[in-house]
């Protein structure tokens, strides 16, 4: 039997929402350090979004 692991659904709202208010509130901060995580975190939301859109487009290409 082969089943697919799936994240509960709360999580799947809960870490999206938690990663914009992480960006949102160092982006009001104003000092060096956070304006640095505030664009690590920036940058690393949209590489994962890249990376999921690539996966699921070779998954439906195959």
């Amino acid at each position: 039997m082969t089943q697919e692991n799936k994240a509960p659904k709360s999580l799947l709202i809960t870490l999206p929402a938690a990663i914009i208010a992480i960006v949102l509130i160092l982006g009001k901060i104003d000092t060096p350090v956070t304006n640095i995580l505030f664009y690590v975190v920036a940058f690393g939301v949209i590489g994962l979004t890249v990376s999921s859109l690539i996966k699921d487009y070779k998954k439906k290409k195959d």
